[in-house]
Order: structure tokens, then C-alpha cells, then sequence
């Protein structure tokens, strides 16, 4: 009935932890096929009534053992198995649902799990192409389409196929010539089922893509509501929405106009189906041949091979939005573009001696290059500045000592190693990094600043807390250490942020640090504060910091100017004395 019926994401490709939940499905199935089996029997009490305790048809063969029994008793008897035989079935569904959609709502746990895993494990330059609206999209209700999927086929596809198969069967037996009767409407109906499942699935692709790109904007916005209404923005800001939004309703109203178009047409076909048996069979009872009660059995079995023919051909629906969104999670699960490590990799030398760029070639994109033929050597211990207009490369080479992007060419050397050959946590927890936006979690202060080392204590958060003048501003908010920031900080300021952050890179315990614009967009105040912040947090330490602030570059044993890609970085002293820089690394000045 539906073409390539099958769980509408291939479990093995979501991993082990979803695979683990496939038992309770398969006890949800055989829950199925017993409820099924007891399902065939309702329409005989029925038949029992009408043909022998009110036609006074006489017991016989198996039913020989009720020779005798009164009539009355004989309507009792098939109420009573009525009520029984529903009673039971009603037991079975609600088993059959409670084990089949908790199995299914474990597998979407898990499958969100895997998911989010394999997207914080993919190269930046996969997320860089992502939006992160889309993705959520994806974790949320393009899962839990793939759920519907699985929670139909195992309490829809598997009960209407047995169904099918169980009626097939008995009418065989019992009227094949009705039987006949009955399925000359199928091959059509079968026909006309899998080419709607075509068009749903087609339409429903582009609802899902448009799905998608709405979450983008809408998080996008919302993100940035902020400068929305600092530019007076909202209308347009509102239109972006509402055009998206517009183009969403467009492609789910077709979705539907699709769907709806198909229910009159099975029911039509179902319906002329029913009219043929009915009057072919009506026939046979007027003739002698068939008893009213068979009939009714026959009419009843008939309404039970049409119903799951109906739900099959539904379902196609339900099975299409699910392949669409399947699609959309695969795509996730099945992304291979990441900074891999390599078997046997190697634990991060711990800079003792030096980091150097060799010869370095970087582009995020083919033919525009950042970063060529790119030297520097930062020995332990010194503190080195990069500086150079907007867009030539500086935050990129943090991000490559980071190994958050692999070089096209060349390498960059910790200790004379190869970081490629390394594991890319060894790598990494060499390094604690302030970006230039100064991501804070939705959680407390202590909280944010004990993320740079997972083994801080309370006091090393203080102690980090004070180093980074945190403590300068941690009297006026109203729980201290203990203050929830809000998403993204909101309600600090740039500076009280980014000291934050460096409180964050001075409790870790990595023996670099690199700093990414730390006093941008601040006022001469709170830039002063946050360089006091750096000179406290980068004492006995390593430092690559990128500025364009000649005060923050004052504090560097070394300022490089990069230039262009094919052109040579120039080194230069800061503009600071050599004595009255060492004090102020001490802590001094």
C-alpha cells in the first residue's frame, strides 16, 4: 500500500544508544499482532447472536458444545464475549501505545543526543554554513516528525498489515468469490497511494526547508533585538519575519491542499468496494446460500480489510513528512567535515620552549587566501601582540592554534610538534581563550568563570574572580558570585564581561593564553580595567594577544604587524620601556 514502507531513519546510522531501545519496539509489535488476533474474533459473538439465539439456526460443529442452551442465554453469552473481547483489546492498545511511543520518545532522546554531539564535534566551517535557528530546527521538530514515523509503523503500519493479512485469510476461507469482490478496488487505490506519497514527500521537503530557514531568522532577530530597536529596525525586522512566515504558510497550505485532495478519493473507492459485497452477498442470503448472520460477519471482516487499506494509504502522509525530516537529521548524523584526529594521536607537548607558525597557508574559501606563507615563534614566556587592519587573519591564527581549522599548508608547531598529529583536547587545554565577544552562559558568575577548568574549586573561582577584577564590580550585583547572568550576559557590561571572561582563562590551568580583541568597544574607563585584568591573569604565562589598542599592545615583549597575504609581517618593540614593562608583568605598576 505504501511504497518502501520502512522506520524513516536507519537506526544504525544513529548510533548504538538508539539502537539500545529497538527490544520495546519489538515488544510493541508482538503486543500488536496479539491485539490483532483477538480483534478477528469480535465480529463472531455478533453472528452468534443473530443466526442462533434469534434465528434459531441449530449449534453444531464447534459450536456443538451450546446445543441446548435457551435463547436468551445464548444473547447473554454473546454480549458477555462482546464486552470480554473488547474489554481485552482495549487492554492490549493501551499496552501496545504505552510501550511503543515510550520506546519512541527514549529513541528521540537519544537521537537529539547523537545529534548534538556530532554537531559541537563538526568543523567550524560546517557551522559556519549552518545557521544555528536551522539546526535547533532540526533537533526539535524535524525529530520529532522521524518520531511520528516510527510511532506509526509500529502502532499503525504494523497492526494494519497484520490486519490485512489476517482478513485476507479468513475470507479466503470462509467466501472467496465476496473476497474477490471485495479487492477490485485495491490495485487502484494501491496505485493511486504511492504516487501521493510522492507529492507529499516533495512538498513537504520544501515545508521543512522553509521550516528551517524561518527558525534562522527568527533567531537571528531575536538574538539581536537589542540593535533591532536601537536602529528603529522593528518594522523591518517584522517584515523579514512576516515574508518567511508567509513563505512557510504558502508551502504548508499546499502541503495540506495535497493531503486533503486524497481522503475523497480512497473513501469514494472504499465505498463502491463495500456497495459490491454488499449487494453480492445480499443476493446469496436471498437465495439460501448465506445466513444473515454470516453476512454480517462477512460485512464486518470486509470493514476490517478496509480500514487498515484506508490507514496504509494515510499513512503515506505521516511516512512522508517523516522521509523529509529524516533527510534533514541524516544530514546531521551522517556529516563527516570535522577536525579529526588521527589513530594513535599524540598528547600535546605541555610549552616548555616555544609555539611556532611555519610557513602557514590558510583559506576559508578556495582561491582567497588569509593567511600565506605566514611565520611566527612566540617563545614560553613571552607575551606577543598581533596587530594589522580588519580582515587579514589575526583572529584566524588563534583559531588555528586552537585547532579549531586545520592549515591548507604549512604548520604550526608546539614544543618542535605538529599539532596535527595531536589530540585535539591535549591541544586545546594548552591554550584558554578570551574571544572577542565574550560568550557568558546562562548561568551564574561562578558558574562562567569556573567553565575554563572543570576541576576548580570555590576558591580557585574567587581567587580567578579577583585576578581578573571581577571582585571590582561583584558588590553591586545582588547575589554576588551567585548572580545569574541571563542569556548572554545581558545584564553586565562590555567591560564587566570581558573580565568575566579572563577570570574564565585565568583559573584554567593552561600554560598560554590567547586574547582576541579583549578591550573593543569599550570606554577608556573599563579598557583600563580590563587591562589591569590581563596583566594580573598573564603573569608567568604565555601570551598571544590580537588588538588594535596601542595601550593593551604596550604590555607585549613583541608587537607583529601582519600584512597581506604575500607580504612579510613586520616585528616591532612596543611603545613602552623595557623596565616599566616588566613591572607592570609583575604586577607593579
Amino acid at each position: 500500500m505504501v511504497e518502501r514502507m520502512k522506520v524513516p531513519l536507519s537506526l544504525s546510522v544513529a548510533g548504538p544508544s538508539v539502537r539500545s531501545h529497538t527490544p520495546a519496539l519489538a515488544a510493541g509489535a508482538i503486543l500488536v499482532v496479539v491485539q490483532v488476533g483477538v480483534a478477528l474474533l469480535r465480529p463472531w459473538p455478533l453472528a452468534l447472536a443473530v443466526d442462533y439465539a434469534l434465528g434459531g439456526k441449530p449449534l453444531s460443529g464447534h459450536l456443538g458444545f451450546l446445543a441446548g442452551v435457551e435463547p436468551a442465554k445464548l444473547l447473554i453469552l454473546a454480549a458477555g464475549a462482546t464486552v470480554v473481547l473488547t474489554t481485552v483489546d482495549g487492554l492490549l492498545e493501551m499496552a501496545t501505545v504505552r510501550t511503543a511511543e515510550g520506546a519512541a520518545e527514549r529513541i528521540g532522546a537519544s537521537l537529539r543526543a547523537a545529534m548534538f554531539e556530532r554537531a559541537m564535534t563538526r568543523s567550524l566551517r560546517w557551522h559556519d554554513r549552518m545557521r544555528s535557528g536551522e539546526l535547533v530546527s532540526r533537533f526539535t521538530t524535524d525529530v520529532g516528525r522521524v518520531l511520528d514515523g516510527v510511532i506509526a509503523i509500529t502502532i499503525s503500519f504494523l497492526p494494519d498489515a497484520v490486519m490485512l493479512v489476517g482478513v485476507l485469510v479468513l475470507l479466503l476461507a470462509f467466501d472467496p468469490g465476496l473476497l474477490l469482490i471485495g479487492l477490485t478496488v485495491v490495485p487502484v487505490l494501491a496505485g493511486l497511494a504511492v504516487r501521493q506519497r510522492a507529492r507529499i514527500r516533495a512538498v513537504e521537503q520544501d515545508a521543512r526547508a522553509e521550516s528551517g530557514r524561518l527558525a534562522g531568522t527568527t533567531t537571528d532577530l531575536l538574538r539581536n533585538v537589542r540593535a533591532v530597536q536601537a536602529f528603529a529596525r522593528t518594522d523591518h525586522a517584522t517584515g523579514e519575519f512576516g515574508k518567511q512566515n508567509q513563505a512557510v504558510l504558502d508551502v504548508e497550505l499546499r502541503a495540506v491542499r495535497v493531503d486533503a485532495r486524497w481522503t475523497p478519493v480512497a473513501d469514494v473507492l472504499l465505498a463502491i468496494g463495500s456497495a459490491l459485497v454488499l449487494v453480492v452477498g445480499g443476493m446469496h442470503v436471498l437465495a439460501g446460500a448465506m445466513s444473515i448472520g454470516q453476512l454480517l460477519v462477512v460485512t464486518a471482516y470486509l470493514r476490517d480489510l478496509y480500514s487498515p487499506v484506508r490507514g496504509l494509504t494515510r499513512l503515506s502522509a505521516v511516512l512522508a513528512k517523516a522521509g523529509a525530516s529524516a533527510t534533514r537529521v541524516q544530514d546531521v548524523l551522517e556529516c563527516d567535515e570535522a577536525v579529526t584526529d588521527r589513530p594513535g594521536a599524540w598528547t600535546a607537548p605541555p610549552l616548555i620552549q616555544d609555539v611556532r607558525f611555519e610557513k602557514v597557508g590558510f583559506r576559508y574559501e578556495p582561491g582567497q587566501p588569509v593567511l600565506e606563507d605566514f611565520n611566527l615563534r612566540i617563545a614560553a614566556g613571552e607575551t606577543v601582540c598581533l596587530i594589522g587592519p580588519s580582515g587579514i587573519g589575526k583572529s584566524t591564527v588563534l583559531h588555528l592554534l586552537l585547532r579549531l581549522y586545520e592549515v591548507n599548508t604549512g604548520r604550526v608547531l608546539i614544543d618542535g610538534v605538529n599539532v596535527r598529529y595531536c589530540a585535539q583536547q591535549t591541544v586545546r587545554n594548552r591554550f584558554a581563550y578570551v574571544p572577542q565577544d565574550p560568550w557568558l552562559l546562562d548561568a551564574t558568575v561562578a558558574e562562567n568563570i569556573a567553565f575554563g577548568n572543570p576541576a576548580a574549586t570555590r576558591a580557585d573561582v574567587l581567587e580567578a574572580g579577583r585576578t581578573a577584577q571581577v571582585d571590582e564590580f561583584i558588590g553591586r550585583l545582588p547575589h554576588g558570585y551567585d548572580t545569574s547572568l541571563g542569556e548572554g550576559g545581558v545584564r553586565l557590561s562590555g567591560g564587566q564581561r570581558r573580565r568575566i571572561a579572563i577570570a574564565r582563562a585565568a583559573v584554567s590551568t593552561a600554560p598560554m593564553l590567547l586574547l582576541d580583541e579583549p578591550t573593543a568597544s569599550l570606554d577608556p574607563r573599563s579598557a583600563a580595567s580590563v587591562v589591569k585584568a590581563i596583566q594580573a591573569a598573564t603573569q608567568h604565562r604565555t601570551v598571544l594577544l590580537v588588538t588594535h589598542d596601542q595601550h593593551l599592545a604596550a604590555i607585549a615583549d613583541r608587537v607583529v604587524n601582519l600584512a597581506r597575504p604575500g607580504s612579510t609581517a613586520r616585528a616591532s618593540k612596543p611603545e613602552i620601556t623595557a623596565d616599566l614593562k616588566q613591572r607592570e608583568k609583575r604586577g607593579g605598576g
